[in-house]
């Protein structure tokens, strides 16, 4: 096992050049794009409103609820923005702890705001709304299961559609964390030990641990999709060889070819192109739209704060009795463009101030020259 010394190309003296701050316009616009699927998606599933309308517009509806994912596009996304403003950084234990409580609070906070608004909503709406939308009681148990991001590990409800996601988010930031660290103090006869371990991991969930839709509680069961996006950078910023990526590409066609799943496949399309657009260069030029680049800054609070909004919406339109399919219609348009306004308003008062605390807490505990973890 060799040690780093100081004049490794990742030491601390070099981890202090500026970050590549350059806006990354396309990445931007897959992330509103995604955020919109995933809010028609719930908006399709989740009664009452789309029963009600149902008459009028239920083949569109069905479409929707069927094939309106895109949370895959979230994870090819997320791990090229974290290994783009990451990877080039000495890694350590300390390190680690510092971005664990960066990251609690870059997620945890918005989270945990919405799990306060999701409970007050549904104090609204028991009673009104279908039990499977507002749940069972809270328990303490499922609370705290929700503070540690541990909820569908233990077998407890979501309180809200979405809260799944960031807690694989969490867990698969901090795998990527400890690959890092494994990689900046343990190598073995000039082999990247890390790159070993990830490659093994993802064939492993390629062709085991993906094929159990019971085990999607787990990073390990998404890990290819957010790979393939660390894989892109390293492809794109030159720090790798561009036939990494393509070599990826054909473990993730193996294992389609192995067993079908829809979801890897699409994750496998968005890479290609995401590699092209980076790799050529305009992915930071097009489209150039202050909207699209708008719905893109707030798709995480969008995507947080939506379901609370379609809930409100819901309940006040079966208390007033506004239940014909055309107000079901008009009730999910304005649950729609009051969900952009409340995540618009939630990112300025509740996301930012997040990541400024987030900032702030870790950043006062780093030396001079040292590396403070960006959250993405």
């Amino acid at each position: 096992m060799v040690f780093f010394s100081a004049k490794s190309p990742r030491s601390p003296i070099a981890s202090t050049k500026p970050t590549n701050k350059q806006r990354l316009v396309f990445l931007d616009a897959l992330r509103a794009l995604a955020s919109i699927a995933i809010v028609l998606h719930h908006f399709a599933l989740y009664a009452p409103l789309p029963d009600l309308a149902a008459p009028l517009i239920g083949p569109l509806l069905d479409w929707l609820m069927h094939n309106a994912r895109a949370t895959q596009v979230f994870f090819v996304v997320g791990g090229y923005v974290m290994a783009r403003s990451m990877a080039d950084k000495i890694w350590n234990l300390r390190q680690l702890r510092q971005f664990l409580l960066q990251r609690y609070c870059r997620l945890g906070i918005p989270y945990l705001v919405t799990m306060a608004f999701v409970l007050i909503t549904y104090v609204f709406a028991r009673g009104w709304l279908p039990d499977e939308v507002t749940g069972g009681q809270l328990t303490l148990r499922q609370l705290l299961a929700h503070l540690f991001f541990i909820q569908g590990i233990i077998g407890e409800e979501n309180l809200s559609a979405g809260f799944w996601f960031i807690c694989i988010n969490f867990q698969l930031g901090l795998l990527y964390v400890t690959l890092l660290c494994l990689r900046d103090t343990a190598r073995y006869r000039n082999c990247d030990i890390s790159k070993v371990v990830a490659w093994g991991l993802a064939a492993f969930s390629l062709f085991y641990f993906n094929l159990d839709s019971t085990l999607e509680n787990w990073a390990l069961y998404f890990f290819p999709y957010f790979y393939m996006g660390i894989i892109i950078n390293r492809a794109v910023q030159r720090k790798g060889p561009a036939k990494e990526f393509w070599l990826f590409l054909a473990l993730i066609a193996a294992a389609l070819s192995y067993e079908w799943r829809w979801r890897l496949a699409m994750a496998a399309v968005v890479g290609v192109i995401v590699y092209v657009a980076e790799k050529t260069g305009w992915g930071s030029r097009w489209p150039n739209s202050p909207l699209i680049a708008k719905l893109g800054r707030i798709s995480y609070s969008l995507f947080l704060v939506h379901f609370p909004v379609l809930v409100l919406v819901a309940t006040a339109y079966v208390r007033l009795e506004w239940t014909s399919p055309e107000a079901a219609v008009a009730g999910l348009i304005t649950a729609f463009v009051l969900s952009i306004g409340a995540a618009a308003a939630f990112h300025r008062w509740v996301e930012t101030p997040s990541i400024r605390i987030a900032r702030t807490l870790t950043a006062p505990r780093q030396p001079s020259g040292t590396f403070c973890p960006q959250a993405t």
